[in-house]
C-alpha cells in the first residue's frame, strides 16, 4: 500500500477515534444543551472522518462513492451540531431559535442534493485515477464552494457567540483563538488539495475540526463550564475549583472586586480574604461603595460531575434595600420595646397611684362629686387595662418571625379569664353554655389576652344596662372553637374584617381598638382563626378557632 494513501488512512482514523473517545467525557456535561450539542457534534466529526475513512479503503468505485457522499453529508451535520453548540452554551435556547422550521428545511434540501449527487453532478464528479495511487479523484463543482462559503459562515457565527460570551464574562479568549487556528489550517489542505501531489480532492477538514472537538472539550472542563455559567447571570460571579481556586469570574464581579483582576488559578482566600471567608458564614458581606456602605449576600451553589464536587459557583447578590429595611425594623423594635417599658412601668405605676388615691376619697365625698370621681375611677382602671393590652401585643411580636407554641389547658384559661373580666365588670353577667371540653391547643401563655379582649370588648361596647356574655364551645375532630356571644349593638357587616384591622398596618388600623387586632395577631400565630357573626335578635358573636393538639 502507497505510503501516502497509509498517511491519509492514518489522519482520517485517529480524528475519527479521537471524537468517539471523547463522548462520554461530553456526556457527562450537566448543562443539557451543551451537552447535546458537544456530543452530536463530536459523533458528525467522527462519522464524518468515518466516512471518508471508508473512501479512502473502499475497493470498489460504488462503495468509496457511497463512503464519500455520507461523509460529505456528515461534515454539513456538524455543522448544525456546531452552531447548536454555541447558541446553548451562550444562553440562545436552539429549540425556540426563530426561523427554526425554515433553517431545517434547508438543511435537509441541501442534505438532499448531497445524497442524489449521482444523479445531477451539482456538487461533484468523480473520475477513476491511479496517480499516485488508485482512488476516486472527485471534482468540486460550484454549489460545492456555494454550500462550504455558507457553512464557513454558520461556523464564523458559532464563533462569534462564543467570543461575545468571553468578552461579557471577561474571560480570556486566547486559548479558544489558538483552537480556531489549529484547526483552520486543514481548511488551507481542502482549497489547494486539487494542485498538490501528495494531497487528495478532499475536505481535509475532518482532522482540524477533530482536534477543535477535542480541544473544546477539555477546554471546556477547564474553562468552558465556568464561563458558562459566570455569564449567565448580571450579578457578580466567580467560578472555583473544588480546591477553592478561582477559574473565572464575570465583568460584574471583577468591578465590584478589583483585585480578581489576573487572580485564575490563585486561591480565593489569597486573592480576597472577605469574600473567602464569607462563603462559610451566613452573614452579609459590607463592602465601601462611592462614599456609602452596600450590603451583598454571598451564596455558593456547587457543581457536580456525578457525585464529585468539581467546582462551585458563587454569586454574590446586591441586598443593600433589604438589609436596609431590617436596619429600620430593628429600630423600630428598639423603639417599640422601649415604649413598652413606659407604658408597662412609668405610665402603669402611674395610673395605679393615681387609681388608689381616687378609690380613697370615695369616703370623702358629697353625692355631688360621686359621678365625676366614678368617672376617674371608670378611665384610670380602663387605662391601666390599656396598658396590659400594649404589653401582650409587644410581648407578641417575636424578633425572628417565630413564635414557640407549648401544649395549654383550654378549660383552665378560658375558665380563669371569665372570672377575672367578671370580677372587673360586676355589672355584667357571664354564663357557660354546655361544658368547656377538656383539651389541649398548641398556644403559649398569650392565649388569654385573646379572650380577655374578646370578653372586655363585649362588654365594654355594650350599649344595655346590663351587658349579658354567653359562651359555648364546639369539639369538633381536629378543632375547637369557642363562641363568645354578646347582646349588644353588633356589627354592621362592612366592619366585620376591619374591626381586626386586616389588610391595616398595626395600631393605624380603623378597627375598634388594639385590642382586636392582637386578637387576630395571636390567633394567626397559634395557626387558629376569628371571625364575627352576628347574634339574634342583636349583638355579635366572636368565634376563635383553635388546632386540637392530639397526644399519639
Amino acid at each position: 500500500m502507497e505510503p501516502l494513501l497509509i498517511a491519509h488512512i492514518i489522519i482520517f482514523a485517529l480524528s475519527a477515534l479521537a471524537c468517539v473517545a471523547t463522548i462520554p467525557q461530553a456526556r457527562a456535561i450537566q448543562h443539557q444543551g451543551t451537552r447535546e450539542g458537544l456530543v452530536v457534534f463530536l459523533g458528525s466529526v467522527a462519522l464524518w472522518a468515518g466516512g471518508y475513512l471508508g473512501y479512502l479503503i473502499s475497493p470498489s468505485r460504488q462503495g468509496k462513492l457511497a463512503f464519500y457522499i455520507f461523509g460529505f453529508v456528515f461534515a454539513f451535520v456538524a455543522v448544525g451540531a456546531w452552531l447548536y453548540f454555541c447558541a446553548a452554551y451562550t444562553g440562545r435556547p436552539p429549540r425556540h431559535a426563530p426561523f427554526r422550521n425554515l433553517i431545517l428545511g434547508i438543511f435537509l434540501f441541501f442534505t438532499a442534493l448531497k445524497i442524489t449527487n449521482p444523479l445531477h453532478d451539482l456538487y461533484f464528479t468523480t473520475e477513476w485515477t491511479t496517480n499516485p495511487f488508485p482512488h476516486l479523484v472527485i471534482h468540486h463543482e460550484l454549489l460545492y464552494w456555494i454550500v462550504l462559503g455558507l457553512s464557513y459562515a454558520a461556523i464564523a457565527v458559532g464563533f462569534f457567540m462564543l467570543m461575545e460570551r468571553f468578552y461579557h464574562t471577561g474571560s480570556d479568549s486566547r486559548p479558544i483563538v489558538v483552537l480556531v487556528g489549529l484547526s483552520g489550517l486543514p481548511a488551507v489542505a481542502t482549497i489547494i488539495g486539487g494542485h498538490v501531489d501528495w494531497l487528495l480532492p478532499l475536505m481535509y477538514e475532518p482532522p482540524g475540526v477533530a482536534l477543535f472537538a477535542v480541544g473544546t472539550l477539555f477546554f471546556y472542563r477547564q474553562r468552558f463550564e465556568a464561563i458558562r455559567l459566570t455569564g449567565e447571570s448580571d450579578k457578580p460571579a466567580i467560578f472555583l475549583d473544588q480546591e477553592t481556586y478561582v477559574r473565572d469570574y464575570n465583568h460584574a464581579a471583577r468591578k465590584l472586586f478589583p483585585s480578581l483582576e489576573g487572580s485564575v488559578g490563585e486561591p480565593l482566600d489569597a486573592v480576597n480574604t472577605a469574600l473567602a471567608t464569607h462563603l462559610t458564614k451566613q452573614e452579609v458581606m459590607e463592602i465601601p461603595q462611592g462614599g456609602e456602605t452596600r450590603y451583598y449576600d454571598v451564596s455558593s451553589t456547587p457543581f457536580m460531575a456525578g457525585e464529585v464536587t468539581t467546582g462551585q459557583l458563587v454569586t454574590v447578590t446586591d441586598v443593600t434595600e433589604r438589609e436596609s429595611y431590617r436596619k429600620q425594623l430593628e429600630e423600630r423594635t428598639e423603639q417599640l420595646e422601649a415604649l413598652n417599658r413606659v407604658v408597662r412601668h412609668d405610665i402603669r405605676n402611674d395610673m395605679a397611684v393615681i387609681l388608689g388615691w381616687a378609690e380613697i376619697l370615695e369616703d370623702h365625698i358629697d353625692e355631688d362629686g360621686q359621678e365625676p370621681l366614678n368617672r376617674v375611677l371608670q378611665k384610670s382602671r380602663h387605662v391601666i387595662q390599656f396598658t396590659e393590652v400594649a404589653r401582650d401585643f409587644v410581648e407578641s411580636l417575636s424578633e425572628d418571625g417565630t413564635v414557640e407554641l407549648e401544649e395549654v389547658e383550654l378549660r383552665s384559661i378560658l375558665n380563669a379569664e371569665l372570672a377575672a373580666v367578671g370580677d372587673s365588670f360586676p355589672n355584667a353577667r357571664f354564663q357557660v353554655s354546655g361544658d368547656v371540653p377538656d383539651v389541649l391547643v398548641l398556644a403559649n401563655e398569650m392565649l388569654s389576652s385573646i379572650f380577655r379582649n374578646i370578653l372586655e370588648n363585649a362588654v365594654r361596647h355594650n350599649d344595655k344596662e346590663t351587658p349579658e356574655i354567653t359562651v359555648t364551645c364546639e369539639e369538633h375532630p381536629e378543632t375547637v372553637r369557642v363562641r363568645i356571644e354578646d347582646n349588644g349593638p353588633g356589627i354592621p357587616d362592612n366592619q366585620k374584617e376591619q374591626i381586626f384591622g386586616k389588610g391595616q398596618k398595626g395600631l393605624d388600623s380603623p378597627g375598634s381598638g388594639i385590642g382586636l387586632y392582637l386578637v387576630q395577631v395571636l390567633t394567626d400565630q397559634f395557626d387558629g382563626n376569628v371571625w364575627v357573626e352576628d347574634n339574634y335578635p342583636n349583638g355579635a358573636i366572636f368565634t376563635v378557632e383553635l388546632p386540637i393538639h392530639s397526644v399519639e
